[in-house]
């Protein structure tokens, strides 16, 4: 009973601050803003949906950006949950993702991920379409987060990274970022919890994380990887992958 009272306190704040969002992320279409302002906005109101539902989020190796945060580049996440995207998305402005186009037709959020410029692209389309996304957004906005496992798992390893995908970065001359995702329940132990697998219904992954205690997600921001002169795209992917799957492996 404990459960569904936290669960309905959370679902409440989680709907109020929705709105909220909405009515700001139509009174700023209507306003002139500038190009800083409207990423901020995307990346605060991502920042701050996680906080709303108790998932408590610990970020290890940002500082390894400093200097560098003005330059292009690929970040590698593994892909467990809809929650990456709150996490991820909530570190740093400018942060643009690849998304499969149904996402643009969720409510809000689907608006604040095309304020965010996002780059869409239809399922099934295959990976030489998502590379071409890859390149575009590359191009326009430097950052880029693509799961490059190209679909989710329960949080305990690390699909294969599809190489493709980093085709882009190589052809640019720009590093990739591996990070690692993991979540952790509220009594410190990892947890499958908040998985969102593929096309099962998001429903029991809400459901976990509402009634959860707390929700701990621990992102670590591994070195990042300049391309060497030559290096194939598998390569590349191979690398990435062992840095994240290694922190990944890890109990706690």
């Amino acid at each position: 009973m404990r459960g569904f009272f936290r669960a309905l306190a959370r679902a409440l704040r989680l709907v109020a601050y929705l709105v909220r969002g909405l009515w700001q992320a139509r009174r700023r279409a209507r306003a002139t803003m500038s190009e800083t302002d409207r990423l901020e906005f995307v990346r605060s109101w991502l920042a701050g949906a996680a906080g709303a539902i108790g998932v408590r989020v610990t970020v290890h190796g940002l500082d390894r950006l400093e200097g560098r945060m003005s330059q292009g580049a690929l970040w590698l996440p593994n892909h467990v949950s809809w929650l990456d995207i709150l996490v991820i998305g909530g570190l740093m402005p400018g942060t643009v993702f690849l998304a499969k186009s149904e996402i643009a037709s969720w409510p809000l959020i689907g608006r604040l991920a095309s304020l965010g410029g996002t780059e869409f692209i239809e399922r099934g389309q295959g990976s030489a379409a998502a590379a071409e996304a890859v390149a575009e957004g590359l191009a326009k906005a430097g950052k880029m987060v693509v799961f490059a496992e190209g679909t989710t798992s329960d949080g305990m390893s690390v699909r294969r990274f599809h190489a493709r995908l980093l085709g882009p970065a190589i052809e640019a001359g720009l590093p990739v970022v591996p990070v690692a995702l993991r979540y952790f329940d509220s009594d410190g132990r990892r947890t499958t919890g908040p998985a969102f697998i593929d096309r099962e219904p998001v429903w029991p992954s809400l459901w976990w994380v509402l009634t959860s205690r707390q929700t701990e997600v621990v992102v670590d921001i591994l070195p990042p990887i300049d391309p060497d002169p030559g290096e194939q795209r598998s390569e590349l992917a191979r690398r990435a992958h062992h840095a994240v799957s290694t922190i990944v492996a890890r109990s706690a």
